[in-house]
């Protein structure tokens, strides 16, 4: 449309008034305030064509300012909307303040015939100027995020009927213009990730983005994996900023580590409050956040089919953002929940890890965090059937001695070149020790366990319980006494002798010298969400026999005990502690890639 202006330039909508700001300023001493224009005699195309033609923008500025004050009732509103619409070939790129205006106003607050009529509008306009998309989009997506004052309608993360409705004209409007502009679902995800709420801000407003994006799932369900994506990717960020220890200071300020060697006989009762509510403010969004989760894969599983789906999902979801991120501590129970709806599922989970254990190009890392995945699920999943624990456990013996037959470096005892092999040794003993109620219940379990030639792997030449952590190695040698499965009293008190003479003459072991604790699986804090852990997560059970061997054991002297805290409290105690250096007792020795924090057992 060519249109010719003799005295101003159409680019000069957007730009200030050269007398003042605003609208006072586009008259000379306030005469516009003597000429008002009322917003009765407006029309909206008038309007432009006015400000195209004549290039005047008083009536134009006055139309801008009233929409983005929203003082009109209904009625009004409805009128301009709908004048809008019939001219959306006329708003370009000239009209963006206009048209930003139009998308930013409070549509929802308004009543239902409203609220239709500027549904209307967006879908009209984004059909006619595409390059509005992204705008309109990003306008949307904003309001996902609950209002400050919409507090009370979040229970828990969950929000009330009447707040779950509010949402419901946002979703609807985006399946309409997925239906015409089938592409504007890829703007849709990039402005979803992008808009994520900050992860400290209030805990309805991130559970509430997350709840509206699951929402999103409902009627986009080919662009689930993708929603998913963003959900995982911010849920492990917050994780990470969520430690363990942070948790538990917060919810046992009381406790400390009283420095004891030996568990007292009798265990200290934990008081849990009956407030659910999570001291830590971080805490509690990661347990609405991950309650949320745990429902909707509840869900989703119960449909006929979706249970497989769900699972598939979350593993691609786990080797993408869980297995690779360092130092998570509750979000991986998402796929720990999964596996305990199909006990296949569990045994799916495991044999996919162990391709990664064995595969030599994937990179020592991962497949050192895949070990211990598989370790940690053995030892704390109630659903593992004991079929399946013996066949991990001889895959891993097997794999174990395979290594050693082929390996042509044994007399090089450096744990970085052998990591894999000595991380698969540590699950190995602790897997046993962890269960050893279970293994060693039968004559024939006990036979079992004869045949994983434990002796031969202990007292091998890279010696793998001189680098496991203390309280593993400690344990699985109070087991193998008790039961008479292994014979590794000696090498225990050889590797006691080179850990105190390195000591004395160093005054802090090297990091080669012990192997990272590494078991994710370990006692979930969080209190609304660890309701769905809870039924399917095992204890430590220890027998008799094994706790008299434990402590007549040498190398449980001197070893520094701090206990887990968890609603039931568990008998695995925290054998290595993270600090910023690597110096000092080897017992609080920073590691550089850890993810459990209770690997030992009590003494």
């Amino acid at each position: 449309m060519s249109v010719d202006i003799p005295k101003r330039r159409l680019s000069s909508i957007l730009k200030p008034f050269p007398n003042g700001a605003g609208l006072e300023g586009s008259k000379l001493n306030g005469s516009f305030s003597q000429n008002k224009v009322r917003f009765d005699d407006l029309a909206v195309e008038a309007v432009l064509q006015d400000a195209l033609q004549n290039g005047q923008l008083q009536r134009f500025e006055h139309l801008l300012a009233e929409i983005k004050a929203e003082q009109f009732d209904d009625d009004k509103f409805q009128q301009v909307i709908v004048e809008s619409k019939r001219c959306v070939h006329l708003l370009n790129a000239n009209f963006g303040m206009l048209v930003e205006a139009l998308l930013s106003v409070n549509w929802l607050a308004r009543n239902e015939s409203s609220r239709e009529v500027y549904k209307g509008f967006v879908i009209e306009l984004l059909v006619a100027q595409g390059n509005y998309t992204t705008l309109a989009v990003s306008k949307l997506v904003q309001l996902f995020l609950p209002r400050d004052e919409d507090k009370e309608g979040w229970v828990r993360g969950v929000p009330t009927v009447a707040t779950a409705e509010r949402f419901e004209p946002v979703h609807d409007l985006f399946v309409r213009l997925k239906n015409v502009i089938p592409m504007i679902f890829d703007v849709i995800l990039v402005q979803l990730r992008k808009q994520f709420p900050y992860f400290k801000r209030a805990t309805h407003v991130v559970c509430g983005y997350v709840y509206n994006t699951l929402r999103m799932t409902d009627h986009s369900a080919m662009f689930t994996e993708e929603l998913l994506d963003i959900i995982f990717y911010r849920l492990v960020a917050i994780d990470v900023n969520t430690p363990r220890n942070e948790i538990e200071d917060a919810e046992f300020p009381d406790e400390a580590d009283d420095g004891q060697i030996f568990a007292m006989e009798e265990t200290p009762v934990i008081e849990i409050d009956d407030d659910e509510t999570m001291k830590l403010p971080l805490a509690e969004t990661l347990d609405c956040c991950l309650e949320t989760m745990f429902r909707y894969i509840e869900e989703r599983a119960r449909i006929e089919g979706g249970s497989d789906r769900v699972y598939g999902l979350l593993l691609k979801l786990f080797d993408k953002h869980i297995l690779p991120t360092h130092n998570t501590h509750h979000v991986q129970f998402l796929m720990f929940y999964c596996c305990s709806f199909n006990q296949s599922y569990g045994e799916r989970f495991i044999e996919h890890l162990l391709k990664m254990v064995r595969n030599p190009n994937i990179s020592t890392p991962t497949r050192q965090a895949a070990v211990g995945y598989v370790a940690s699920l053995l030892a704390r999943a109630k659903y593992v059937p004991m079929p399946l624990l013996k066949k991990t456990l001889q895959d891993f013996s097997d794999w174990v001695h395979g290594y050693l037959n082929r390996s042509d470096s044994l007399h090089n005892q450096s744990l970085k070149a052998h990591l894999v092999f000595y991380s698969v040794c540590q699950a190995i003993f602790y897997v046993v020790a962890f269960r050893s109620k279970q293994l060693t219940a039968t004559p024939k379990n006990l036979a079992f366990l004869q045949t994983l030639q434990l002796t031969s792997i202990a007292n091998c030449l890279l010696n793998p319980l001189r680098v496991c952590v203390p309280g593993v190695a400690t344990a699985f040698v109070a087991v193998a006494r008790a039961h008479q499965i292994a014979y590794c009293n000696t090498i225990m008190e050889r590797n006691e002798r080179r850990r105190t003479f390195i000591l004395f003459n160093n005054g802090a072991l090297a990091p080669d010298d012990c192997l990272d604790t590494f078991f994710p699986f370990d006692p979930y804090l969080l209190k609304k969400s660890g309701k769905r852990i809870e039924p399917i997560f095992l204890q430590y059970q220890s027998c008799e026999a094994e706790a008299e061997a434990e402590v007549l054991s040498p190398a449980a002297r001197g070893r520094k005990r701090y206990e887990s805290m968890s609603e039931d409290v568990d008998d695995f105690i925290q054998e290595v502690k993270r600090h910023k250096g690597h110096g000092g007792d080897p017992a609080e020795m920073q590691l550089p890639y850890s993810y459990g924090v209770s690997p030992g057992f009590h003494s």
